[in-house]
């Protein structure tokens, strides 16, 4: 019984973490075929999720994501208290620089994207709050994985598999190992392109009272704003926001 209980709680997880990756309603069809479930399976775990507002239902009888996986999300984000310290810092930037902010948090080895501000320009990027952040192609991901205690970091280097997102993205792990020491040096990881061909972003690691990762700040722009020569200072503007935020979680650099 209790084994499985296990299997209908991964069912559903397929079946939300399918529909959450649509901008659009998704039939039955699509979502068995999406998620690999028979349609019965699929018909009989929305009914239930439909009944509890977690997924809506339009008049054709197609699904998607429902207010009460918003509840959820905000819940979240009150508990954990980061996007709440972090929020007045991310608007100015957001403010000042012109350029999408995002706001990650990193707990048990995996990032996700916790908080995403808008520019009024386009990025070229699609982000989506809740979804998961690739650490060996990101410059937030690479700013944690800098700040990582060195036996994680090699955990992770041991355990992850490097596929190119594009052309530009480093799947070397020697070189990748040096790039993450001048990370370390200068206090931001870069992505230049590693994800989206276009698109540069700049990223620093939020640090909690004991000097451990539990996020990361990001600026994501195209590439003829983000241009070479300003790398360096909105990295370091980049950096300065993460240590205000880190500050008030009780970092001390010292």
């Amino acid at each position: 019984m209790e084994k499985q209980g296990i299997r209908v709680l991964q069912r559903l997880f397929d079946i939300l973490s399918y529909l959450s990756e649509r901008n659009d309603y998704a039939g039955i069809k699509e979502i068995s075929e999406g998620t690999g479930l028979s349609r019965t399976t699929v018909h009989r775990i929305l009914g239930t999720c439909e009944e509890n507002y977690v997924v809506l239902k339009d008049e054709i009888g197609r699904y998607r994501l429902g207010p009460r996986s918003l509840e959820w999300a905000n819940s979240y984000q009150l508990q954990t208290g980061l996007a709440k310290i972090a929020r007045p810092h991310l608007k100015e930037l957001i403010q000042d620089l012109k350029e999408t902010v995002h706001l990650f948090i990193y707990e048990k080895g995996e990032a996700f994207y916790l908080e995403k501000m808008h520019s009024y320009s386009p990025t070229g990027m699609d982000s989506r709050i809740g979804s998961r952040l690739e650490l060996y192609s990101t410059s937030a991901g690479k700013a944690i994985l800098a700040a990582l205690p060195e036996d994680e970091f090699e955990l992770y280097m041991e355990a992850t598999e490097f596929q190119p997102k594009t052309e530009k993205t480093e799947v070397d792990k020697d070189r990748f190992r040096s790039e993450i020491a001048q990370v370390r040096a200068r206090g931001y990881g870069i992505d230049d392109q590693e994800n989206d061909l276009g698109v540069r972003c700049i990223g620093s690691a939020v640090m909690d009272k004991s000097g451990y990762p539990v996020g990361a700040v990001s600026l994501t722009g195209p590439i003829f704003r983000v241009t070479d020569e300003k790398i360096e200072p909105l990295g370091k503007r980049i950096l300065a926001t993460a240590r205000l935020i880190s500050y008030q979680l009780g970092y001390s650099a010292s």
